[in-house]
This record gives structure tokens, C-alpha cells and sequence, in this order.
């Protein structure tokens, strides 16, 4: 019956067709991404970039960048926690993940279980710098360290929305409607 829902919401107004990407390289990634990305490295090398407007600096998104990008520096603790985490997810995220995965939500990449700075987000669209949190149970006892949280994160320009597990459970297409109309500039 949930396969079927989710089936069913795949092919809602909201959710992109699923077209396979691709074969990755031995990398994981495509081939075009491989040489944007060594073609970034040797012009960062040759520091060939093209010199900014005078006084302006990278601004926000170097921030960003630092914080949530790839090339971000993550603790082994907190590395190693995110893919635990990846590994054990809840039924309520395993539900979600089927619909953000693979680019079929208005064709936004979606990453589960991020690290930014020194928190994990469940899930996380960076193109948009948007943060998705499942609440379980446990959320209603840390709720002093979910608004610390949250606070930090909004003040660093990412965008939080919260869901309950019963939300994604008993109405799924609104879950879905929500997180759309974060994407839609």
C-alpha cells in the first residue's frame, strides 16, 4: 500500500518523471561533472579566475560554501555519524527520501543526512540552501537544542522547514506541496 502511495505521488503535478542519469564514473560522478570539476581545480591552481568588481568579495555563498559545500572540512566524528545515520533511517525519512531522491521534486538535488558545520540535516537542497527536518519522538525533549539550532542555521541564510513523522505519513502530498512552494523562487 505505501509503495503504491509513493508510485502514486511520483507521478503527481509536483514530482518530476524519474529518467535515469547517466552511467556514473568510477568516481560517482558523470563525466561532464568530472571535468567542470578538473577544470575548476586547475584554474583554482593557476588562479586563472577572472578578478572580482572592485570591493566586492565572495560574500555569502563563500560562507555557504565553507559551511555545506564539498569541499567543506568535516570532523571524522561527525562524518562517520551521518552515514550511521544514513544507514538507520526512520520510516518517515525512508518515505521522503523516495520522493526527494534522484532529482524528483522539481528536478532540485536533494542530500540526506548533511553535515553543515556541526550539525546534520536530514535533508538538504543546497541550490537553494534549503533544510528539511523529520521530528520524531525525541524532538519533543530537545526542544532548547532544536531552537539553538535552528536559530544558528537561519542566521547563517539557510532556510528550515519542519515536519512530523505523522505529517509524512498521513498526508504526504501536502508535505510535498510545502517543500515545492520552498523551491519555487
Amino acid at each position: 500500500m505505501l509503495l503504491h502511495r509513493i508510485r502514486l505521488l511520483v507521478n503527481s503535478r509536483f514530482i518530476m518523471e524519474y529518467e535515469p542519469s547517466p552511467l556514473p564514473s568510477p568516481s560517482g560522478r558523470g563525466s561532464k561533472e568530472k571535468e567542470q570539476e578538473q577544470e575548476n581545480q586547475q584554474q583554482y591552481k593557476n588562479n586563472s579566475y577572472p578578478p572580482l568588481p572592485q570591493g566586492e568579495g565572495l560574500g555569502v555563498r563563500a560562507e555557504i560554501a565553507e559551511l555545506a559545500g564539498s569541499n567543506r572540512q568535516i570532523p571524522d566524528v561527525l562524518l562517520e555519524r551521518a552515514r550511521e545515520l544514513r544507514k538507520q533511517e526512520t520510516p518517515a525519512e525512508k518515505i521522503l527520501w523516495e520522493c526527494l531522491r534522484n532529482r524528483r521534486l522539481l528536478n532540485k538535488k536533494f542530500r540526506r543526512q548533511h553535515n553543515i558545520d556541526r550539525y546534520i540535516a536530514d535533508f538538504y537542497c543546497h541550490e537553494k540552501l534549503l533544510i528539511i527536518e523529520v521530528d520524531g519522538s525525541i524532538h519533543a525533549s530537545q526542544q532548547t537544542e532544536d531552537y539553538i539550532r535552528e536559530n544558528w542555521l537561519l542566521s547563517h541564510q539557510f532556510t528550515v522547514i519542519r515536519f512530523s513523522n505523522e505529517q509524512i505519513f498521513n498526508d504526504i502530498e501536502s508535505v510535498l506541496h510545502t517543500i515545492a512552494q520552498a523551491l519555487i523562487p
